[in-house]
């Protein structure tokens, strides 16, 4: 399992070339069978896309705050 976690101001967003560098850290340097992208911000279409496309899991703020309040954090099941 991989993750990386930024923390970015609200108003900016995560963009697809992030993804890709951290793709090509996570499955290519790693061999990850898990990757998870953590951020405070949104993710953009893009990013998203990418991410969906190379099953990395991207959690962004309004999942972070559900997981705090006591949701259950679906995308990790």
């Amino acid at each position: 399992m991989v993750v990386q976690c930024k923390r970015f101001a609200p108003h900016l967003n995560i963009t697809s070339p992030e993804i890709q560098k951290f793709i090509g850290a996570a499955k290519v340097l790693h061999s990850s069978e898990i990757a998870l992208f953590v951020a405070t911000c949104p993710f953009t279409r893009d990013a998203q896309n990418i991410a969906a496309e190379s099953s990395i899991t991207a959690v962004h703020r309004g999942l972070l705050e559900e997981w705090s309040a006591g949701a259950s954090l679906t995308v990790l099941h």
